[in-house]
């Protein structure tokens, strides 16, 4: 495929399925089925909602862009708010909780050979 043209609105919404997840919802805007090596999905999380600790292969990049969350990454928890980014290496645990208004935020990530996503008990406050 030369290029893809669409609208967010138009691209099917999913849950978030991983454990300790809720109020958080998934988009894949650009992914491998369109010829690309890397993929951009837009997350949506309610107030209060979350994507539990996890890790995996996959490096990502995360970009705010609306609303404001804490991350843990690591050992360590950082503040991001509307126009902030993370990178966050392969193999480094991680996961996000919302504050009180809805989240928006991209994510763009690689294609490693193991796509898989192993979730922790840890909990990020």
């Amino acid at each position: 495929m030369d290029f893809h043209i669409s609208k967010i609105s138009q691209v099917p919404q999913s849950e978030v399925k991983i454990r300790g997840s809720r109020d958080a919802f998934i988009q894949w805007l650009v992914t491998s089925d369109h010829g690309a090596h890397y993929a951009v999905r837009k997350f949506t999380l309610l107030p209060h909602g979350r994507i539990g600790m996890h890790l995996h292969k996959y490096q990502e990049t995360v970009v705010i862009t609306k609303g404001k969350c804490t991350v843990c990454v690591g050992d360590q928890v950082h503040e991001l708010r509307e126009g902030d980014f993370i990178f966050i290496n392969s193999g480094v645990k991680h996961g996000f909780q919302n504050k009180d208004e809805q989240l928006e935020f991209f994510c763009i990530i690689d294609y490693p050979d193991d796509m898989s996503i192993t979730p922790l008990e840890d909990n990020c406050p």
